[in-house]
């Protein structure tokens, strides 16, 4: 559920959740947020970041950024895993996921809310019509086609692109995001962030050159273009919760019923509040959308309630057809994959809350390359070692510096009172751009 986000943008900018683990520094949630997609969690919308003493904060800020990138390769390395004996049946990935999330979310959410770290206005912003716009409801559901466009559809390639090429190709969540930024909410970038956007879109291409080219055995190329593409549902849903999150700001500034004196003024929308309502719609759309199987030629033939059937039959029986690599281990895969992503998520909430979203983020982008490396040279259960071309660790060497340039040039640009459009060459008012988004579902 991107949110990633990407479940579930840092420091001055937002982490998302995602439900497929991409954090799309969307979510991160991220994401992930895509999701994170994030691929991507919203820093603001996190409880406050309270000061601790010396070594005790040290060592729990260093402890959660660790668990961050640990929980964030073992959620990338299981959804690899499970989909060996899913194979076609992929899809149960992401159903199970939000399967899970609606309940957690609304259970953190009711106990935010009894210890009184939510206020109820922020639920009057979601379920009210402001004026002539839309509720905030009617938003959440745009955000959640989008995440569960985009789960689905990676859950289905799963089992046709390698897992590091899963993690490059979630870098697309973040040019898709800069583009619809500049529609939507005419963002500004100047001329070292383009340059930062070109180098990881060269540094993407480049790590995709072999599976194009039929020389990656692990690789199909229709489904990597696919999977690429498809990051723009992603993108399209992190930038529905960016524009809710200005609406609330806007809202809370504003006289309203019920609204004076809240205390809670400037704290931004909190991220449960969001994650919870986009569980609702996520988990009936994940089902409604249960056709793009059919579509993406996963259903031998068969309708959809038939496939159903047998996917179910694969993940509570362990009779998944003749391709399946142990079918017998299918339920335990599945659940394997739900509890380090669940686990990731919320590691990724505490992360920003006690460690900052600067810090969270710089971990998130630490999940690609070591996951890569885990994937080239441990033999893993069912899966085995992942066979990589030299020009996929080419391209992990220039999109590497290419996301710290783009942080380094984001970062000067929040500090400049007046921004530019290509600065150093022209002069324009400022304003702040999200920040890059590795992902992911990823």
């Amino acid at each position: 559920m991107a949110p990633c986000p990407g479940p579930e943008r840092l420091a001055a900018s937002p982490v998302w959740m995602a439900s497929d683990g991409s954090a799309r520094t969307l979510e991160v949630d991220q994401h992930p947020v895509r999701s994170a997609a994030a691929e991507g969690m919203r820093s603001r919308g996190a409880v406050g970041n309270p000061k601790r003493s010396g070594g005790s904060a040290f060592m729990l800020n260093g402890l959660l950024l660790v668990t961050v990138v640990i929980f964030g390769c073992a959620n990338i390395i299981s959804k690899q895993i499970a989909a060996q004996p899913l194979k076609r049946y992929s899809y149960v990935l992401t159903l199970a996921v939000q399967i899970a999330y609606l309940p957690l979310y609304w259970s953190i959410l009711g106990i935010l809310v009894l210890v009184g770290a939510v206020p109820l206005e922020q639920f009057r912003f979601v379920w009210q019509r402001h004026g002539s716009s839309a509720p905030g409801l009617a938003f959440f559901a745009a955000s959640a086609l989008g995440d569960a466009l985009g789960d689905g559809i990676h859950a289905i390639c799963t089992d046709h692109i390698s897992g590091p090429l899963q993690s490059l190709a979630n870098s697309f969540i973040s040019i898709f995001i800069a583009i619809l930024s500049m529609c939507v909410f005419q963002e500004r970038y100047s001329l070292m962030q383009c340059l930062a956007l070109l180098a990881v879109l060269s540094a993407v291409v480049l790590g995709f050159l072999p599976s194009l080219e039929g020389q990656s055995t692990n690789t199909q190329p229709a489904f990597a273009i696919i999977f690429a593409g498809s990051c723009f549902f992603y993108a399209v849903s992190f930038v529905i919760k960016e524009l809710m999150f200005k609406r609330f700001q806007a809202w809370q500034g504003a006289p309203h019923p019920g609204g004076a004196g809240s205390s809670e003024t400037g704290s931004g929308l909190n991220i449960f509040v969001m994650n919870a309502h986009l569980a609702v719609f996520q988990l009936p759309l994940t089902v409604l959308l249960l056709p793009l199987n059919e579509l993406m030629k996963q259903t031998n033939g068969e309708g959809v309630v038939a496939f159903s059937k047998e996917a179910f039959t694969c993940v509570f029986v362990g009779s998944c057809g003749p391709d399946s690599n142990h079918g017998e281990l299918a339920g335990l895969c599945v659940a394997i994959y739900v509890v380090f992503n669940v686990l990731w998520n919320l590691n990724i909430v505490l992360a920003v809350k006690h460690a900052g979203a600067l810090a969270t983020n710089i971990a998130l982008k630490a999940v690609f390359p070591v996951s890569t490396v885990l994937f080239a040279y441990v033999d893993w259960p069912l899966l085995g070692q992942t066979s990589l071309s030299w020009l996929v660790w080419l391209s992990i060497l220039i999109l590497l510096p290419a996301i710290a340039l783009y942080q380094y040039a984001t970062d000067l640009q929040v500090q400049r009172a007046r921004a530019t459009c290509c600065w150093p060459l022209f002069a324009g008012p400022s304003s702040s751009s999200p920040p890059l988004l590795p992902s992911p579902s990823q």
